[in-house]
């Protein structure tokens, strides 16, 4: 117990740590003076309060609780599923959402931009979240009627996954094959995993879904921990494999939905928060692996932001190119030690 206090108390900190950075850093500029000025309304500057109050700190919130959310994904899905790449980006999720953001914006006319000296601006951000949500949810779908299969193992759903992501990677190149450049532009801008899309409104969205969802996988965590010794061996105890499976899918689906459709695809965080979490505690229970893994990811997520703004600033990058150059070695590891292992 004392190393798992340990560990708390250092993403704690860390978290803590990576808060005050992202509030001083960003649009509006100041000294560190004047941020913590406006932080407390105590100032002069009322557009550095306006960037504290309506641009940083939804941003924030919003890194926070979609890294947590994307890595409570990862460690649910890669034990249901036994596989330790399963994702909700490796099983087609994020590509899902993806060709439902672009069918918004090609088809249904919903993403009308605007090219301003910071980018492209969508006339219509609502409809593309709800085109990208409800992609996401279809391609959950499928992966969720494959599950019902007879004799389908986990990976089957895997290789599912993969199938799934080329199907809604093809439909979206053809849906941009046939748009004009404005449209290609916004299409392609989305794809891009960005916090700076939403608002309080969607952060504090995201931080309802996350929350609930955690708390959801929380009260199946002993269910979890006897999966991960083999789907026998959990039903022997009296655990229900396949409601487990099933209601999993669907919570994880929902999360990872929101997340996408919020801010866009920011791949990676389900894979290297919950692997980061089990070099340290290789025989961790999943009442700790879930929350571990969670703020975690958080903050991995954030710390992701910053340097993402900080890059090239002042040109802010997308967070999820950061995730996916930090995540890319991961996956190659992961698949070079299961390869070595299984040889």
């Amino acid at each position: 117990m004392r190393k798992e206090a340990v560990f708390f108390t250092v993403m704690a900190v860390l978290l803590f740590a990576a808060t005050v950075t992202g509030l001083h850093r960003g649009e509006g500029g100041g000294s560190w003076s004047d941020t913590v000025s406006a932080l407390f309304l105590s100032g002069d500057n009322k557009d550095l309060e306006y960037f504290i109050y309506y641009l940083r700190l939804p941003r924030i919130t919003a890194a926070v609780f979609t890294g947590m959310s994307l890595a409570v994904c990862g460690v649910i899905l890669q034990n249901v599923l036994n596989n330790p790449l399963a994702s909700s980006f490796t099983l087609g999720l994020s590509q899902g959402a993806a060709f439902g953001a672009a069918f918004s914006i090609i088809v249904l006319g919903a993403g009308s931009t605007q090219f301003t000296g910071s980018g492209v601006v969508l006339g219509n951000p609502g409809y593309v979240a709800a085109g990208a949500f409800a992609g996401s949810l279809a391609a959950s779908a499928v992966i969720l009627l494959f599950s019902f299969v007879r004799g389908m193992t986990p990976q089957g759903l895997i290789l599912a996954g993969v199938a799934v992501s080329s199907f809604f990677g093809a439909c979206t190149m053809l849906l941009q094959y046939f748009s004009t450049d404005s449209q290609l532009a916004a299409a392609v801008f989305w794809t891009f995993g960005d916090l700076g899309k939403g608002g309080w409104t969607e952060a504090l969205t995201m931080a309802g879904v996350c929350l609930a969802g955690t708390l959801f996988v929380l009260r199946y965590s002993w269910d979890y921990n006897s999966v991960a010794w083999g789907e026998s061996y959990a039903a022997g105890l009296g655990v229900e494999v396949r409601k487990v499976r099933v209601y999993s899918l669907v919570v994880t689906a929902v999360m990872a939905a929101f997340a996408t459709a919020f801010y866009g695809v920011i791949g990676f965080i389900g894979l290297l928060a919950p692997h980061m979490v089990r070099l340290v505690f290789r025989q961790a229970g999943h009442g700790f692996l879930i929350p571990a893994a969670g703020l975690l990811g958080g903050v991995l997520l954030l710390s992701a932001d910053i340097a993402a703004q900080a890059v090239l600033y002042p040109t802010a990058l997308p967070v999820g190119v950061i995730t996916s150059f930090a995540g890319v070695p991961v996956f190659l590891g992961l698949l070079l030690r299961r390869s070595i292992k299984n040889a």
